[in-house]
């Protein structure tokens, strides 16, 4: 039976000040993740709230997780909290927006884009990462950035888009499909992440979230991510917020992930479990 580990991070309050003003809605969402997980088959949960969203915690579980999915196997990894951005250090890269790394704010520090690439691989070809991330600048977490050519509704197609690829044909009117990048990062799984907004934008406090759980509907919601992404998007609430909600993918070619249904996992029997 193929594997399905789902690690749901939410920090409301960094322990540094510096992080900004707590929020209201990242731990509670964090639960509900898990919990939608868990509607969509996932038996194997890890939820970090505040404190307890430490690097050393994320490091254990990302590491372990590595040390065990291998090929036809998922991990489910979400975030909700505040983003940053920060100068990198050293010579930029091409992969970077203006010289800037992003970076989730942990409990005890910030978790850069880098270093989150760092553990994506570690994993084995075959294994499907589906990442979920509601703050701040999080459309550049995956250190891809909103490059190459993009389109997507109301805008002009030179300003950035949210970028998927899907091989040769068409997804649905309004996405420009790309084929995958040239240059997958080093990571030979495949990665699917949808966030909040694009990496040169602010997330509103649980907007993203809350309109994905109202579209997921407690499972009755039975599209593709592709679909997931666009009602998101359109969405009445999250339209006027100017906040862009971006699907992308990164590492090896899967064009057939996004076309999966939304999060579900093989129907699974037994009560949740945690692992470490």
């Amino acid at each position: 039976m193929d594997r399905a580990l789902s690690l749901h991070i939410g920090v409301n309050q960094p322990r540094l000040p510096s992080f900004g003003e707590r929020l209201t809605h990242s731990e509670a969402n964090a639960w509900r993740m898990a919990g939608l997980a868990h509607q969509a088959g996932y038996r194997s949960l890890r939820v970090l709230l505040g404190r307890e969203a430490t690097q050393q915690a994320v490091h254990e579980v990302l590491a372990g997780a590595a040390s065990t999915l291998r090929d036809g196997d998922t991990l489910f990894v979400s975030f909700s909290g505040h983003g940053i951005q920060m100068r990198e250090v050293g010579p930029s890269r091409p992969d970077e927006r203006e010289g800037l790394d992003e970076a989730w704010c942990l409990s005890d520090s910030e978790f850069l884009d880098d270093k989150l690439v760092g553990y994506w691989r570690l994993f084995d070809p075959g294994v499907r990462i589906l990442m979920v991330t509601e703050s701040c600048y999080g459309g550049g977490m995956d250190r891809w950035g909103n490059k190459g050519p993009v389109a997507g509704r109301r805008r002009p197609a030179v300003i950035d888009r949210p970028v998927v690829y899907r091989g040769e044909e068409p997804a649905a009117p309004a996405l420009y499909i790309r084929k995958a990048p040239a240059d997958n990062l080093g990571i030979r799984a495949s990665l699917l992440m949808l966030s909040a907004c694009r990496e040169d934008q602010l997330a509103h406090d649980g907007l993203f979230s809350c309109t994905l759980f109202e579209v997921w509907n407690e499972g009755r919601f039975d599209g593709t991510f592709y679909d997931l992404y666009q009602e998101v998007r359109d969405h009445p609430v999250v339209d006027p917020s100017g906040q862009e909600p971006r699907i992308a993918m990164v590492g090896a070619a899967d064009p057939e992930f996004p076309r999966q249904p939304a999060f579900r996992l093989k129907a699974r029997t037994g009560p949740p479990a945690r692992y470490r």
